[in-house]
């Protein structure tokens, strides 16, 4: 049979390479079973994760590189073991080139290797870091190159502990000669030739192997076209599909509240104290969305203690008039149980019936709660994640608030919106969000911002303290605790183990005890029986607990206004906007109120910094842009409270200037064919299909 004959048709042939780029990682030459598991920790594991995983930096083979190593050139003289100061023994080989001398040093040889690579008169290139070593330029475990090497790019990539870069570079190459044909452009052609992009099998070969040192350097800076193409890439499709979710909201009949003045009225007069200016905007917003039949997605951005709560509750009391029901979704069971106290003193002046369900909440009251949610007896229900569970219905849901948004998935919001009939949203926040930032995270959203603390509140004084001068700061708590005041000691928590946690705890706790033998101090920490957490934070608020030792169980959702002073041990471990959260613990009255963040004798730089900035800046949205310009975006987003995606290429700091250039481009392209239905925007509408699935419809296509 000859080779013709072998030959697959065409069709197999593309169905094959397809196929071959969903082939497992381990399908590539040199890497297999055992380290399988190490590129699937790198999120890599199949051939197309790996064409689409791409180096981040390179080398330059040259004298004068672009990076730390470099390469010299000289004939081999002599060598030999000679030993160090501290009696340690080297091999050294010491070359000589056109003006001078320079050594290569190797701490592990043997009797082979290196001396017999190393032949005398012969030329050698030299790769490595270069040191001075016996007032001589040296190279510690140099690599020998060939001449031939010289000029050329080295991709250097993220892999797997102890497997071979070279190998890696190989399996790179076997899968961009197999398969990079078989990768689907992203981008319309329309946007490649407005912008001048390369197609993507182009930039994708480009930044695997540039090569020349000028693309290296124009790649590095972020310049060259086709890095330039995958920032545009990234920032499009999150505009794209957060503008389709805008759009998906306007497009069903919403529900068209009535706002009526005696309604307001009836809620002015219960009211404890009158709104700020702040707050009054921000309902009228509300208002405005809810007078219209078009679904309401807003979301109020609030500094702690802002007032946030009240807007909710108003919002909520106008919809149970309008004859709906409504729910207060919110992360943790001490949050739902704060905001139900708080709900029960207000809703209950407005003959409004309210209920709580959470996990903890017994299997028969969960029945009658259930029961009567579908016979409309409880106008608004507080509670977690127990209120998405499939079997909990609604008579008229059509109100839905969520607290703390960003702890909540879109599939979670969705399950509670399908209760519902088209319900309007309000979420909340206290993670304060750069405002530079809030049309990229938000984009999706309408978004208030109440600028502004309630009448009365004394700014709260932050102090800084090392670990060495503790006891100043205990002496301080004490002064505190004697005027009747009450105090919180966060410690971090540096291991998400259970066991680690609680150990970290309870050794905090009984040296606080045992310092404050005369106060009665009370321990909480995540792994508390909820009946446990509920008891303690009722005795510390109601009862004889002066002080509360705690993890950061605390930066949400804990009340309590006797509460004057929060000391935080290792202050550095905590991010800004952390520390900031947990600041907000306490000022919740007229008293004075103090922070005191204690870090350690051997604080770095940038703990330092942090520490400053929470000493100079009270405004959480302040601090979040010091925050930002402190960590950058990766750190900033690292945790992923924001939501914000993974980015590879785009930085949302850097490209602050091109993402209102990509809104416009998205905001033309969907007013044209706003669900992506034309032939040459087929390319959008299949990219988005392999994106997110079966997650389409949530933004209205598919």
């Amino acid at each position: 049979m000859n080779s013709k004959d072998n030959k697959l048709p065409d069709n197999k042939n593309k169905q094959a390479a397809f196929s071959f780029i969903y082939s497992p990682v381990t399908d590539l030459p040199g890497i297999g079973d055992k380290s399988k598991t190490g590129f699937n920790r790198l999120k890599i594991y199949t051939i197309k994760d790996v064409i689409f995983s791409f180096p981040y930096r390179y080398e330059v083979l040259i004298p004068e590189t672009l990076n730390e190593k470099i390469v010299l050139t000289g004939t081999y003289e002599y060598s030999g073991i000679v030993r160090t100061r501290k009696g340690k023994s080297i091999y050294k080989a010491v070359f000589k080139t056109h003006n001078g001398y320079f050594s290569c040093l190797w701490v592990n040889f043997n009797a082979n290797y290196p001396s017999s690579l190393l032949q005398g008169g012969s030329l050698y290139y030299m790769y490595g870091t270069v040191t001075r070593y016996e007032n001589i330029p040296a190279i510690f475990h140099p690599e020998i190159i060939n001449k031939e090497d010289l000029g050329k790019v080295r991709s250097i990539y993220t892999i797997p502990a102890g497997f071979s870069i070279t190998v890696y570079r190989k399996s790179v190459k076997a899968a961009l000669d197999k398969g990079l044909n078989n990768i689907n452009e992203t981008l319309p052609e329309y946007i490649l030739d407005k912008y001048n992009f390369p197609n993507i099998k182009d930039a994708v070969k480009t930044l695997h192997f540039p090569e020349t040192k000028e693309n290296v350097a124009s790649i590095m800076n972020r310049k060259h076209p086709a890095y330039a193409r995958f920032i545009y890439e990234e920032l499009f499709y999150l505009q794209l599909v957060m503008q389709l979710k805008r759009k998906s909201y306007t497009k069903g009949i919403g529900i068209k509240f009535n706002i009526d003045k005696k309604y307001l009225e009836e809620i002015n007069q219960i009211m404890p104290f009158k709104l700020t200016k702040g707050q009054k905007k921000v309902l009228l917003d509300i208002f405005n969305d809810m007078v219209k039949n078009k679904q309401m997605n807003r979301l109020i951005q609030g500094d702690v203690g802002s007032g946030k709560t009240i807007i909710a509750f108003i919002s909520a009391a106008v919809a149970v008039y309008n004859g709906y029901q409504a729910v207060i979704l919110a992360p943790t069971e001490v949050l739902a149980e704060q905001h139900y106290d708080n709900a029960e003193k207000f809703f209950s002046r407005l003959n409004i019936n309210i209920c709580l369900l959470t996990s903890s909440v017994t299997r028969k009251n969960k029945e009658i709660i259930k029961e009567k949610l579908l016979k409309g007896e409880i106008d608004i229900i507080i509670g977690t994640h127990a209120l998405i569970e499939y079997d909990v219905e609604f008579k008229k849901l059509g109100f839905i608030i969520a607290d703390e948004q960003h702890r909540f998935g879109v599939h979670q919001r969705k399950i509670l919106i399908d209760k519902g009939y088209n319900p309007d949203i309000l979420l909340m926040t206290a993670t304060p969000i750069p405002r530079t930032l809030a049309m990229t995270l938000y984009g999706d959203l309408d978004v208030s911002v109440i600028d502004e603390l309630p009448p009365g509140r004394i700014p709260c004084i932050t102090k800084a303290y090392r670990a060495s001068q503790i006891n100043k700061a205990f002496d301080f708590v004490e002064e505190m605790l004697n005027d009747k005041k009450k105090a919180y000691f966060i410690y971090p928590l540096i291991d998400e183990s259970d066991k680690l946690e609680l150990k970290a705890a309870t050794k905090s706790y009984e040296e606080v005890k045992k310092y404050f033998s005369g106060k009665k101090v009370g321990l909480l920490h995540g792994k508390m029986k909820p009946d446990e957490k509920r008891q303690l934070l009722h005795d510390f608020k109601y009862s004889d607990i002066d002080i509360l030792v705690s993890t950061t169980v605390v930066e949400v959702g804990v009340d309590v206004p006797e509460a004057t002073v929060i000391l935080i041990e290792n202050a550095e471990r905590f991010g800004l906007s952390q520390l900031h959260q947990l600041r907000g613990r306490v000022g919740r009255n007229n008293m004075q109120s103090y922070c005191l963040l204690i870090a350690s004798d051997k604080i770095s730089e940038y703990g330092e910094k942090r520490i400053k900035a929470m000493l100079e800046y009270k405004d959480g949205f302040k601090l979040a842009e010091a925050d930002l310009e402190l960590r950058g975006q990766g750190d900033f987003f690292g945790t992923k409270q924001s939501g914000m995606p993974d980015l590879q290429f785009a930085d949302i700091i850097k490209d602050i200037h091109l993402i209102q250039q990509v809104k416009t481009d998205v905001a033309d392209i969907l007013d044209k064919d706003t669900d992506l239905s034309m032939k040459k925007n087929n390319i959008l509408y299949n990219r988005l299909k392999e994106m997110y699935k079966d997650s389409t419809s949530y933004f209205g296509i598919g």
